[in-house]
Order: C-alpha cells, then sequence, then structure tokens
C-alpha cells in the first residue's frame, strides 16, 4: 500500500487505543511519511503560428490564391470571407500549409481559425490590396437558355485583358447529362482568345467535338477575383447553368443544290436551296462550319453594290457576314439546281419557315462545295472553321 493508505491505517488504530504509545512485540508500527508530492500541473497546449505568403505592407496581391503555412501541424483550418461564407482550401497531408482554392478578390478580408490536434487555436486575418479599376465583363448565353450543340461561350471584356494567362486559368466549363443529379466533369474544350478590338478583349470556349446533346453546362468565371492586368479586375463574377438542347445539324452542300437536316443523328428534312453565286467571290456562300446566330420573322436585307433593298422573311441568320438561310420564292425556280443568290441560302417559303421554327442559336451549318471558306476576320465567326490544332493555340495558356 503506498503512504497515504498507510497513515489512514495508523490514524484508524491510534484512534482506537487508549492513548500511549504501546508496542507490540515483534510489530513495528508504520511511518508516516515525510511530505506528501503535489501532483504537476499540465501546461497548455501551444497554438501555432500561422504565417501569410506574399504579404508585401501587411497585405497580399488581389486575383491570386492565398498561401497559410503552420508552425506546427493542424488538425484543422477554417478560412472564411467577409461575409463569413466557408473559403475553400486545401490542408496538406502533413497539416502545416493551406491553398485557397479561387483567388482573393481586391480589397477583401479573409479571417482564419487554427486548431491543432492538441486543441489550442489560434486565429488571425488576411487582406488584399485594392484594384485600379472595375471594369464590365458580358456572356453570350443567357441564364437558363437551351442552345445548340455547336454554340460557343463568348466573353467580352469592356477592357483590354493584358494578363491572359492568369485569367483564363480560372475559367471552368463543367458538363453533366441534362436532368442529373450526378457529379459534374470538366468539358473537352478550349479558351481562345481572338485579337483584341481596342479597348475590348474577347476570349471564346469551343469543344473539341460539338457538344453531348441533351447536357447541362456550368460556367464558373471568377472575374471579380481576378487581376486581369495593370491592376483591373471585373466588378462581377459571372456563375450560370445553360442546357444542351436536341443535336440539329445542317449539311448545306452547294453542289447539290439541297439542305439536308439531322436531328438526333436521324435525317429529318431535306429541302432544295440556291446558294450564293459561285462566279461572284463576294457573292459565294462562305464553306465550313457556321454557327446559328439569330432569326428574325421579317428582315431587311440591302446592298448598295448590288442595288437592292429586299424585306426577306424567315430569316435565320448563320454568321455574322451576313448569311442567312431564309425564304425567297424568287428563286423558286433555281432551287434544287442552281445558285443564284448574294451569298444566303435560300428555300421556299414553306420550307423556310419550316427550319425557322425548329433552329436554336448554337446550331451548327456546315456548308460545303464553295470555293470561297471562312476567314479568321472580325466580321465572321469561325469558331469552327479552325482545327482543334488552330484553335488550342489560341490558348494564352499554350
Amino acid at each position: 500500500m503506498g503512504g497515504a493508505l498507510a497513515t489512514a491505517l495508523t490514524t484508524g488504530v491510534a484512534a482506537c487505543g487508549d492513548g500511549q504509545d504501546k508496542k507490540s512485540p515483534g510489530r513495528s508500527r508504520a511511518a508516516a511519511p515525510s511530505e506528501t508530492k503535489s501532483a504537476k500541473s499540465t501546461p497548455p497546449a501551444k497554438p501555432a503560428t500561422i504565417t501569410v505568403a506574399g504579404l508585401d505592407k501587411g497585405s497580399v496581391p488581389f486575383g491570386a490564391p492565398v498561401r497559410l503555412t503552420s508552425s506546427a501541424q493542424l488538425k484543422s483550418l477554417l478560412v472564411q470571407d467577409g461575409d463569413g461564407a466557408d473559403v475553400s482550401g486545401t490542408l496538406s497531408k502533413d497539416g502545416v500549409s493551406w491553398v485557397s482554392y479561387g483567388p482573393i478578390a481586391a480589397d477583401a478580408s479573409w479571417s482564419w481559425k487554427a486548431v491543432t490536434p492538441a486543441g489550442a487555436v489560434s486565429d488571425g486575418k488576411v487582406t488584399s490590396t485594392a484594384a485600379i479599376r472595375t471594369v464590365r465583363a458580358t456572356a453570350n448565353i443567357g441564364v437558363d437558355k437551351t442552345v445548340g450543340v455547336a454554340a460557343p461561350i463568348v466573353v467580352n471584356f469592356e477592357a483590354l485583358v493584358t494578363d491572359k494567362a492568369m485569367v483564363e486559368k480560372h475559367l471552368r466549363v463543367l458538363i453533366r447529362p441534362a436532368g442529373s443529379r450526378g457529379g459534374w466533369k470538366e468539358a473537352t474544350g478550349s479558351w481562345a482568345w481572338l485579337p483584341d478590338n481596342a479597348p475590348n478583349s474577347t476570349v471564346h470556349f469551343r469543344t473539341k467535338n460539338y457538344w453531348p446533346a441533351h447536357t447541362e453546362v456550368h460556367v464558373i468565371l471568377p472575374l471579380a477575383h481576378l487581376d486581369w492586368g495593370g491592376g483591373i479586375t471585373g466588378q462581377q463574377d459571372l456563375d450560370w447553368h445553360f442546357n444542351i438542347g436536341r443535336s440539329q445539324v445542317v449539311i448545306a452542300d452547294a453542289r447539290k443544290h439541297n439542305i439536308v437536316i439531322y436531328r438526333d443523328g436521324a435525317k429529318v428534312a431535306t429541302y432544295p436551296a440556291s446558294y450564293g453565286l459561285g462566279s461572284d467571290p463576294i457573292r459565294n456562300t462562305r464553306t465550313g462550319i457556321n454557327i446559328v446566330t439569330d432569326k428574325q420573322q421579317t428582315v431587311e436585307m440591302k446592298s448598295e453594290r448590288y442595288h437592292y433593298d429586299e424585306i426577306e422573311h424567315w430569316a435565320v441568320r448563320f454568321n455574322n457576314n451576313g448569311q442567312f438561310i431564309h425564304a425567297n420564292p424568287d428563286t423558286v425556280a433555281q432551287q434544287g439546281n442552281s445558285n443564284v443568290s448574294h451569298g444566303c441560302i435560300n428555300l421556299s417559303t414553306a420550307n423556310g419557315k419550316a427550319y425557322y421554327k425548329t433552329a436554336i442559336y448554337g446550331d451548327p451549318v456546315d456548308v460545303r462545295g464553295t470555293d470561297v471558306k471562312l476567314a479568321n476576320t472580325r466580321t465572321e465567326l469561325y469558331d469552327w472553321a479552325l482545327s482543334w490544332k488552330q484553335w488550342t493555340k489560341l490558348s494564352a495558356l499554350t
């Protein structure tokens, strides 16, 4: 038994005696301990010291991910923005470093709470530098809109983007089957920067092949968190969903003088047509994969060069160079046998109306059999006129 228990027992024997110090033969009295040792108190766990990478005069540059380093292993690290929303990031396997998934916006403040395995807590905050100027950016496809399988995503910046690589690497396009509750996956495609048109920059996203039909698309453009170059940033992030509808592809062969419409892989219509006059390069319909951009029931078409000013009906624009598929009753006799138009694809009124009703933005119109090809000029939408190799060379990341 330990000393404390021995002491208790000895005290009990003394209380039952007569107070005299009597010793029993052959037995010795247990001795009381000379001192009692006090229990040692456990010192409090030491909190970790968090260091912010890239600090300059107390702030980090906006437009880049935030990196935090701990002096000790961490069990958890919670980072929140100025609105109290959690900031996504990755804590290293060894628990001593953390990097935010996305960049920090201009003039922002993030706070953190770090906890060690022993339960020690430390907290702090990091602020970012201010932007020199905030600028608007717009996208061509609206929220929840349904578009065709060749639709490019077009983002217009109302300023010159000088750090295109920094911006592009944070732009994301995700897809999943329409109506699915499953996970998202990165779309197989590439961003391409078209030549700057001062004072604006433009970037397009095109898939390697046509979009899968009946697909949901999620576009994430953290433009208000990025430095476009020179301290310029966006007024707001763009984050939205849209849908890819049925696959409708028009094969427009000038040599056959018709158009053939395929919907979800099945041929659904063949219409006699007349194309641009082949003997005049200016009037040639442009060969290449064009994209439906707009449609109007009634449109005025005029040309000073060719001295006409006409009202046409059921007009589907399939490029930005003045080309339409439209009804033209004046060329019905030539439709199906010769090409006489000024560059448009002429159909009868009934066929023009029928096609018009089915066309949506982003449908491909694959023109074949003419002598003039689509060119990479400002007046033409040439996303699909370029090979995949040519297209990817327009990325700032290649």
